[in-house]
C-alpha cells in the first residue's frame, strides 16, 4: 500500500466522526478542531506537497477521492479541509523561495483560497501594495496565508491590467463577519479585506502562467502531477464533496427505508415494489456517476503520464464532465432526501445537513451546466473555446 492509498484507509476511517461533529461545526461555523488535528495526524496536508519537501506527491486519482471520502461524512468539511489540502499544489507553482517558505517548516501549509479577482495591486519597489475585497475565504479560520487574485496595472491606459495570483499572511487580513447562511456554513467562507498591505515579489506570479503551466514552479516540480493544467486539477476535486455527499445518503435512507413504515398507509416500505424500483434506479444513476467521476480522473492521469499535454478541447470536456457529475449528485442526493421523510428533517439528522449543503453547493459558479455545455458542445462541433474560457 503506498502512502496515497494509505491516507484514502485513514480518512474511511474518519467518517463516522465527521458525521458526529457536523450539528457542532455548523453551529460553530467552522471546522472542528478535532477534525483539523486527525487530518494533520495521517498527513493529509502533505498530500499534494512536492516530494521535494517531504510531501507524498501523490498520483491524481487519489486527490479527488481525498475530497469524496471526506464528503461521505460532511460536505462542509470535505469543502473547507479539501481545498486547504489542495492549495499546497498551487503553492507548488510558485518560486523557490516562495516555496521554500511554504513547505520548509512543517512541510506544508494551510491556505485559504479565493478564485475570482478583487481589490487593486499596485506595483512598488520589492514587491506590491494590494487593497480591496475578496469573498469566499473558506476556512480562513484555520489558515497561515490565503491565496488571491487581483490586476495589476502597467501604467499604460492602452494596456490591460494583467492579473496575478498572491498569497498573503492570515494576520495582515480583517475578517469580516459575511458568512451568515442556511448551508454549508461550517466552511466559514466569510469576506476578507486589505489595506494597504505589502507583497514581496516572490509571492506573486500571473495567474495566466499558473493555468497554462509556465509558472516559475513548474522548472521546479517536474513530474506528472505538475503536467496537469491548473482549472482540471482544481475541478475534479471541487465536485468530490457532492459525489461523497450522494454516496452518503444512499447509505442513510436505504437502512431507513428498512424499516420505515408509511404514517397514514401503514406499509412498510420495505416491501413497496416503488421504494425498490426507486432505490434500484438510483443505486444505477450513482454507480454510472461515480464510474464516470474515477473513470475521468484515471483518462488524465494516463495522458500525463505518457508526457502528453491536455488540449483546450479535452480542458473543455473535464469541465463538462465535472458539471455532469455535480448534477447527478444533487439530483440523487435530493430524491433521497424525499424518500427519507420527515425522520430526516430534524436538526440531528445529517441527513438534512447534506441535503442543505448540497443543494446550496450546486448553485457553485464552477459547476454552471449551461456555461459549460455551451464550450465543450462547441468544440464537438470543432468551435475552438474561447481564448479567456475558466477550463
Amino acid at each position: 500500500m503506498n502512502q496515497g492509498e494509505k491516507l484514502l484507509e485513514d480518512l474511511r476511517e474518519m467518517v463516522p466522526s465527521l458525521r458526529a461533529r457536523g450539528q457542532a461545526a455548523e453551529e460553530a461555523g467552522r471546522i472542528s478542531e478535532e477534525t483539523v488535528e486527525e487530518l494533520k495526524r495521517i498527513d493529509a496536508f502533505k498530500a499534494v506537497v512536492p516530494k521535494a519537501y517531504g510531501g507524498m506527491e501523490v498520483d491524481f486519482p487519489i486527490i479527488p477521492q481525498i475530497f469524496r471520502i471526506l464528503g461521505q461524512g460532511c460536505t462542509s468539511t470535505a469543502w473547507c479541509m479539501g481545498f486547504l489540502i489542495y492549495h499546497n499544489y498551487q503553492f507548488g507553482h510558485y518560486n523557490k523561495k516562495a516555496q521554500d517558505e511554504a513547505f520548509g517548516g512543517r512541510g506544508y501549509t494551510m491556505a485559504a483560497g479565493q478564485v475570482m479577482p478583487s481589490g487593486e495591486a499596485k506595483r512598488v519597489e520589492g514587491g506590491f501594495i494590494l487593497n480591496g475585497r475578496w469573498g469566499y475565504a473558506t476556512g480562513i479560520q484555520h489558515c497561515d496565508y490565503m491565496g488571491l487574485s487581483s490586476p495589476v496595472s502597467s501604467g499604460d491606459e492602452d494596456e490591460e491590467p494583467v492579473l496575478y495570483r498572491f498569497y498573503v499572511p492570515v494576520e495582515d487580513f480583517k475578517i469580516l463577519d459575511t458568512w451568515q447562511v442556511s448551508a454549508m456554513k461550517a466552511t466559514g467562507s466569510h469576506d476578507v479585506t486589505l489595506t494597504d498591505v505589502f507583497v514581496p515579489e516572490h509571492r506573486s506570479t500571473t495567474v495566466e502562467s499558473m493555468r497554462e503551466r509556465t509558472s516559475p514552479g513548474m522548472a521546479i516540480n517536474t513530474g506528472p502531477l505538475w503536467q496537469i493544467p491548473l482549472l482540471t486539477y482544481m475541478v475534479f476535486g471541487a465536485v468530490g464533496p457532492m459525489v461523497g455527499a450522494a454516496e452518503a445518503l444512499f447509505e442513510m435512507v436505504s437502512d431507513i427505508l428498512k424499516t420505515k413504515v408509511g404514517a397514514y398507509s401503514g406499509d412498510q416500505q420495505q416491501g413497496l415494489m416503488s421504494q425498490r424500483i426507486r432505490l434500484a434506479r438510483l443505486k444505477m444513476e450513482l454507480e454510472a456517476t461515480t464510474g464516470l467521476f474515477e473513470k475521468k480522473a484515471e483518462e488524465v492521469w494516463a495522458l500525463v503520464q505518457r508526457g502528453e499535454t491536455m488540449g483546450r478541447d479535452q480542458r473543455s470536456e473535464m469541465r463538462m464532465v465535472i458539471s455532469h457529475i455535480a448534477k447527478k449528485s444533487h439530483e440523487i442526493v435530493d430524491e433521497l432526501a424525499h424518500a427519507a421523510g420527515s425522520r430526516g428533517t430534524f436538526l440531528d439528522s445529517p441527513i438534512q445537513r447534506f441535503h442543505r449543503d448540497a443543494n446550496a453547493l450546486a448553485t457553485h459558479a464552477i459547476y454552471e451546466y449551461d456555461h459549460v455545455g455551451n464550450i465543450y458542445g462547441g468544440t464537438l462541433l470543432g468551435v475552438e473555446p474561447p481564448a479567456n474560457a475558466m477550463i
